[in-house]
């Protein structure tokens, strides 16, 4: 079976958020003083997590990305990894993360299963990197993407959220990390969270002003996307590069007539959108002992619940989520 929402757009891909808890406070996802955390009742177990994966598996979805908060600071999460990896028809395995934890994270993520990593870096200047994050260590960061470089990681992903003012100075740095390294650099517009306009703070930089930055003096070939985790990115390379650069346009081109996941959050709520739409509550389904009809159907609803474009407001809460 495959699901296929109501403007036809089939449903292949599926983010987890599996905590809410972080050990950074960045400056666009969290207040300085924190926020109120759900009970750790109320997050969902890895085994029932384990039971949707295995579900979404049986209805055609075949890619999965564990998010946070951070993935990496919730307990056992290797052994959250080992039982995903088992799961027949798991195609793609993977982890978004910032990277603190890496280091010694990397290798037993690898044995446990995990395909791909995409790692959050928003600034390469030390002291501006502490300001964004409120107290992260880049060497924290560079030392993990090594490590996952060493251990042969195959599309690893740096996720830099662009800002205005903050780190557009840095664009071209970014994209020469790419000359004699593996990776794909993506840049990721801005969002005003919980603003009347995603573009509403002048923190925004729309994504072509992004792309002219780096051609003033690099030479971009735009090329099709790898059909493994290339999601909504336009992708293009440094000419002679090793690695890629990647453009997510959330905001200034929204791609919603392509999209294809859903989103478990952290909570168990089943989200039909990052930003709109609607959800459903999966928790309160896994545990009332639902039978495979009762959990097909949930994805169903969820799936039918996707807007045909997002309503360009960010009233969302992104540390249950997940990016």
């Amino acid at each position: 079976m495959k699901i296929v929402d109501k403007y036809f757009r089939r449903i292949n891909r599926l983010r987890i958020s599996v905590t809410e808890l972080c050990n950074l406070r960045c400056i666009y996802c969290r207040p300085e003083n924190g926020l109120a955390l759900s009970e750790h009742k109320d997050i969902l177990t890895y085994e029932e997590i384990a039971t949707v994966v295995q579900h979404a598996v049986m209805l055609g979805i075949k890619s999965f990305r564990l998010t946070g908060g951070e993935p990496l600071v919730r307990r056992g999460i290797e052994n959250l990894l080992c039982m995903l990896g088992k799961i027949q028809g798991v195609e793609d395995l993977a982890i978004t993360t910032n990277g603190i934890y890496l280091k010694n994270y990397a290798k037993l993520l690898k044995e446990n299963g995990l395909v791909r990593l995409n790692i959050s870096l928003d600034s390469l200047e030390e002291t501006k990197f502490e300001r964004v994050t409120r107290g992260g260590k880049l060497k924290d960061v560079l030392d993990g993407i090594e490590e996952v470089l060493t251990l042969g990681f195959k599309n690893t992903k740096i996720n830099v959220v662009a800002m205005k003012g903050i780190n557009d100075d840095e664009f071209e740095e970014f994209a020469r990390l790419t000359l004699e390294r593996d990776l794909e650099v993506r840049f990721i517009e801005y969002m005003a969270m919980n603003k009347e306009s995603l573009a509403s703070e002048d923190k925004f930089i729309p994504m072509s002003d992004i792309i002219d930055i780096i051609e003033r003096n690099n030479d971009l070939i735009a090329l099709p996307p790898p059909m493994l985790g290339s999601g909504a990115a336009k992708v293009y390379k440094i000419k002679g590069a090793m690695g890629t650069l990647g453009f997510v346009s959330a905001v200034s081109q929204p791609f919603c007539g392509s999209c294809n996941r859903l989103r478990l959050t952290s909570d168990g709520k089943l989200r039909s959108c990052l930003l709109s739409g609607g959800e459903v509550d999966l928790k309160a389904i896994l545990r009332n002992n639902p039978t495979e009809e009762i959990l097909t159907d949930a994805f169903i609803r969820a799936a039918n619940l996707k807007p045909s474009v997002h309503a360009g407001k960010g009233h969302v809460v992104m540390h249950q989520v997940g990016g």
